[in-house]
């Protein structure tokens, strides 16, 4: 709870200092804005086409069907008005108040401002992001007439069926042109609107705005299958409006029922309201509508964040491979015999931000137990079982890490020489997955599984100093580690994320230095390791029963070529001999501390 606390406060700063909520740190970027739509998207273009008269301003602000910016103002984008002559090479809003989605003349259709667009010079490019969002007026035009009909539903099917044409129809005509972003609006609740809520009206309302719905997905999806080359976006409103009216506080409104403005007066706080009117959002709830936007507009550098799991999975299987390595390569001569092992382990990593990723921290701790046998002065081998608990913070992300470990290693030496290897595997369960979504204070959850493998090959050899033993070593390693993809729960950008590995082999070369009596001994150790095999798979991201695309993240190694060191002391209490030992890497993004307290009880 403490660090969804953290989040969250840090989530609200971030949604303070930024005003409109622009994603501008996000590499997930557009070259400009194109706007078609209704009033939701209007920055004054009917106020402007109308001689300044609609809607009345005051109260309406300047020209907006609201008391304050739409949402389209707030996506990071100056986009100037069409009626106002604005250039088509810019960003542009051609939205209009009352538009229809069809071939109206005035306010013009949705259509008819596509045409506007194409006939004054208007082009789409690949790294344009065009906003495309309309079809309540159609249902509110065509309400009175079905609702005074026998068949109030069959009568209004033909204005939503015709309305889902249109919107796809206009996505498929600019996807053809060139566009690469489409995010396409569809509509929120009209039977919860003040103009509709708690009247004979609201359930047709309802019916034909949840069918509407219905419709678009279905045309969009089958427009995205034929035009690869643009990415559409569903921007799914209807359904985070649940949660809006649950917890409106959360949201910082006390009022998401009724109308601020009701055609005369004024309320005496407006940002504390959803509704302006009795179908338009104030201010404070367009900037919420922005700010949901965010969280579809950049959902694939948003879901990079979760690199961070499989980071964590490879990351502790390296840590294992060496925990076994380093109990095989100290200078002490081996006792034939049979030991028990057991111990614990505590660990932490910070790694630094790395482009669209944030930054992260990560604490844990284990607990090992395994059987060590020396058959000879040359010959050892044993196993070991390990389970770990971490937890993880990485920017909006929040997880817990649960592996469960096995463990196999033998080694050989002769004289001043010595080899070793260790293979292993873990099973991880990664839980109480939780993204802060763009819309905070709302979260989404998850769970997923996954696991990880690897090997590690050691050798090198002791030279005694007169007091102090130096030991040069070589090791090569080998992780792979999956991650199960999954589906986040909650009413946002709903995030899919695929299935991913990360797998790399790395070399280390280092120096170990060792003092000290029988009864307590000294090692330090240092050295570097890199990799010179990478194969990680990019993070893959998309959004559950949406259109949009799979998008792909290549995340830098936090670590790359890193530094290692680690120190510690050996003891004799009684017949248990006892272990502590740090092994730190300090890497180019990344710095993880590994503490390990281990006791050795003989058998026999």
């Amino acid at each position: 709870m403490s660090r969804f606390l953290r989040n969250a406060a840090l989530a609200a700063l971030t949604v303070a200092a930024a005003g409109a909520v622009a994603s501008a740190a996000s590499a997930q970027s557009y070259g400009r804005l194109v706007v078609f739509g209704d009033s939701l998207s209007d920055n004054g273009n009917l106020y402007a086409a109308t001689f300044n008269t609609q809607p009345t301003s005051p109260p309406y602000f300047q020209g907006r069907f609201s008391n304050g910016a739409v949402f389209t103002e707030l996506l990071g984008f100056n986009a100037g008005r069409s009626a106002a002559g604005a250039s088509v090479t810019g960003s542009i809003n051609y939205a209009y108040g009352g538009a229809r989605t069809d071939s109206s003349a005035f306010p013009p259709g949705m259509r008819n401002q596509l045409l506007a667009y194409t006939g004054a010079g208007g082009t789409f490019g690949a790294n344009d992001l065009v906003s495309i969002l309309g079809g309540a007026n159609n249902i509110f035009q065509g309400l009175p007439a079905a609702g005074a009909s026998p068949n109030p539903t069959g009568a209004i099917a033909p204005v939503i069926s015709a309305a889902a044409a249109d919107m796809t129809f206009l996505v498929n005509s600019i996807a053809a042109a060139g566009a690469g972003t489409i995010l396409v609006g569809n509509i929120p609740s009209l039977g919860n609107a003040p103009a509709f809520r708690g009247t004979p009206a609201a359930p047709l309302a309802e019916f034909a705005g949840t069918s509407f719905n219905s419709a678009l997905l279905a045309g969009l999806m089958t427009t995205a299958a034929a035009r690869p080359g643009t990415n559409i976006i569903l921007f799914d409103v209807y359904k985070v409006g649940a949660a809006l009216t649950a917890n409106p506080g959360g949201f910082g409104l006390t009022n998401v029922t009724d109308a601020c403005f009701n055609g005369f007066t004024v309320c005496a706080t407006p940002n504390t309201y959803l509704f302006w009117d009795g179908v338009h959002p104030t201010a404070a709830g367009h900037q919420l509508i922005a700010r949901l936007a965010n969280d579809y507009l950049y959902y694939g550098d948003i879901g990079a964040q979760s690199t961070v799991q499989a980071e964590t999975g490879f990351r502790q299987r390296e840590d294992l491979l060496d925990l076994a390595s380093e109990g095989m390569s100290g200078r002490d001569a081996w006792q034939a015999g049979t030991q028990l092992t057991f111990g614990a382990i505590a660990d932490s990593v910070e790694t630094d931000a790395r482009g669209s990723v944030a930054a992260s921290d990560t604490t844990g701790w284990g607990g090992r137990v395994g059987l060590d046998h020396v058959m000879s002065p040359n010959a050892r081998f044993g196993l070991a079982g390990t389970y770990r608990t971490a937890e993880v913070e990485a920017g909006a992300m929040t997880f817990d890490v649960k592996t469960y470990a096995f463990d196999v290693y033998g080694g050989w030496r002769s004289g001043g020489h010595f080899i070793n290897a260790t293979v292993g595997g873990s099973v991880d369960h990664y839980d109480d997955i939780v993204r802060l979504t763009s819309l905070a204070p709302i979260v989404h959850t998850g769970e997923t599984r996954g696991g990880s493998i690897g090997g590690r090959l050691q050798g090198g050899m002791w030279f005694d100093m007169g007091g102090i033993a130096l030991s040069p070593r070589v090791a090569v390693n080998y992780v792979s580690t999956e991650v199960n993809g999954y589906i986040e729960q909650g009413p946002a950008a709903q995030y899919a994320y695929e299935d991913r590995t990360v797998q790399a082999a790395s070399g280390e070369v280092s120096l170990r230095a060792e003092g000290g009596g029988d009864d307590m001994s000294f090692f330090v150790e240092g050295g570097y390791r890199d990799n010179f095999g990478d194969s990680s798979d990019a993070v893959r991201t998309g959004i559950t029963a949406n259109p949009a695309q799979i998008l792909a993240r290549d995340i830098e190694d936090p670590f790359g070529g890193s530094l290692i060191a680690s120190a510690g002391v050996e003891a004799d209490l009684g017949p248990v001999r006892m272990t502590l030992g740090y092994r730190g890497r300090f890497g180019d993004s990344a710095n993880s501390h590994v503490g390990a307290l281990t006791f050795r009880l003989p058998l026999q």
